[in-house]
């Protein structure tokens, strides 16, 4: 048995030697063994949100007697709740970004386990009927060649056993960025986007919507505003990440 370990060991350092892998943040030289594309410094820099946070959207307050934020004591979304697991700074936004933008796949397993752990110390998210991923309109589809919440959901799915519906709903309506508009903008660039294209049994169900990033909502509020007018009794939202 030593001697088969001392096998593993030996192979596993061969791999390495001819196939270094580095943090695509700091370019720290990363072992295969830590299973996470990070270097352990950049994943002890990873911001966790913690209370005080908005009990509706998420996002963090000031003040631990605070329930609700400002836009949340003057404005409803559709959705119920919402949570994300860390603040979209260093090192996870640049993580978000090799993902999405350069096609860097190996993080999605690393997102997974981050969801999934957050899932784990919340049952509340894992109470659910189905697991829906934000959808990509089939342009941006096309230019990304994947969907990244569609990988995250799958990884999910498979990990609690809740159904997922990958194509249940679509994104009809060709959206620019988010990225540099008003509140305002954001929610009348996304209004209408979403169209629910098959017969589900949304009824008095619960969904839990699953994204990247959560900034002004308004995305994932639209998408919960059709999910509701379908008949779902709870729509949840989990990301990885929410701005400030």
């Amino acid at each position: 048995m030593v001697y088969g370990n001392d096998n593993v060991d030996l192979a596993e350092g061969l791999f390495n030697f001819f196939l270094p892998q580095h943090c695509v943040v700091c370019f720290r030289y990363v072992s295969s063994s830590s299973g996470s594309p990070l270097c352990e410094h950049c994943l002890s820099r990873i911001s966790f949100l913690r209370t005080p946070f908005c009990v509706r959207c998420g996002r963090p307050v000031a003040g631990g007697n605070i329930l609700f934020c400002r836009r949340c004591r003057s404005f409803s979304f559709h959705f119920d709740e919402a949570r994300a697991v860390t603040l979209y700074e260093t090192p996870i936004r640049e993580c978000i970004h090799a993902l999405k933008y350069q096609g860097v796949l190996s993080f999605a397993p690393f997102f997974v386990n981050l969801l999934a752990e957050y899932m784990e110390d919340h049952p509340f998210l894992r109470d659910v009927d189905y697991i829906l991923p934000v959808p990509l309109h089939p342009k941006r589809l096309k230019e990304r060649g994947f969907n990244q919440t569609l990988l995250l959901a799958r990884g999910l799915s498979a990990r609690f056993g809740i159904p997922l519906l990958e194509k249940a709903v679509v994104r009809w309506k060709h959206t620019v960025p988010q990225v540099g508009l008003s509140l305002r903008e954001r929610r009348k660039n996304v209004q209408n986007a979403f169209r629910i294209i098959r017969p589900t049994p949304f009824q008095g169900s619960r969904v839990l919507v699953i994204d990247d990033v959560l900034t002004s909502r308004a995305t994932v509020d639209a998408l919960s505003k059709i999910l509701k007018e379908a008949g779902c009794a709870t729509v949840r939202v989990l990301a990885i990440a929410s701005g400030k």
